[in-house]
């Protein structure tokens, strides 16, 4: 009985080997679909950015935190938290925005280090809700 039992774990698996046409055009769509993602909200973050004077004219960490808790208030994108440790900084965010929020904040983040704080380095962790921008 206990040989009858295990028999089928024994026997071999049959691999079907994959046609690799059908996944590299898939691979293209999947590929074309996260460029425009990243095209669109590139776009809608530079367009923001330069819309809101405030958050060019910062240039310590005090006003981006204002600009920041402005912007996220105002938009009611989510909760915006800024915690300072020994020797690093973070901005945390938790928003309900799925995927594409996380998208648009890391975009967001990025543009803000790169246009306004330039001096710091950062590094970004986020999830489907969650964002963390660590720096120093």
């Amino acid at each position: 009985m206990k040989n009858n039992l295990f028999l089928e774990f024994e026997k071999p698996i049959i691999v079907n080997t994959i046609d690799n046409t059908k996944k590299s055009k898939d691979n293209e769509i999947i590929s074309r679909i996260n460029n425009s993602i990243d095209e669109i909200v590139n776009e809608i973050v530079l367009d923001l950015i330069n819309t809101n004077s405030f958050l060019l004219s910062s240039k310590n960490i005090p006003e981006i935190v204002k600009a920041c808790e402005k912007f996220f208030h105002d938009a009611c994108f989510g909760t915006f938290e800024y915690i300072q440790r020994t020797g690093m900084s973070i901005f945390k965010v938790e928003h309900t925005t799925g995927i594409n929020g996380t998208l648009f904040l890391k975009k967001f983040f990025e543009k803000i280090f790169e246009v306004v704080l330039s001096g710091f380095s950062f590094y970004v962790i986020s999830n489907e809700n969650h964002v963390c921008v660590m720096f120093r």
